[in-house]
């Protein structure tokens, strides 16, 4: 496999892993749900700033990948479109790029 291939895969996985550790330690508490995750992400300046800026980049990422997937004839972008919305951006975003180099060494 080759080393831009591995890392996209490794960085993809290290993602998923960290953002579900604390994921899954705030799913324990009780009350918890996509609610309370938004109204403690808009607890003060400093983390509505990450999240407005995290919500910006879903958008363009997504829509980066419908476009480049498009253009290299890669097939089911909307699985890591979903990926990136309900598991992790770093993890789907981590996966389109591996599937993305794969094709382009197709192409090749």
């Amino acid at each position: 496999m080759p080393v831009r291939t591995a890392t996209y895969g490794l960085l993809a996985v290290a993602g998923l892993v960290a953002g579900w550790y604390y994921n899954l330690q705030f799913m324990q508490q009780p009350g918890s749900g996509w609610g309370e995750w938004i109204r403690l992400c808009m607890a003060n300046p400093a983390s509505a700033s990450a999240l407005m800026d995290l919500s910006f980049t879903y958008l363009i990422v997504d829509l980066w990948m419908v476009l480049e997937a498009r253009k290299i004839g890669l097939r089911h972008v909307w699985i890591y479109i979903l990926l990136t919305v309900f598991v992790s951006l770093a993890f789907g975003l981590g996966l389109f790029l591996v599937f993305r180099e794969r094709r382009l060494r197709a192409q090749e």
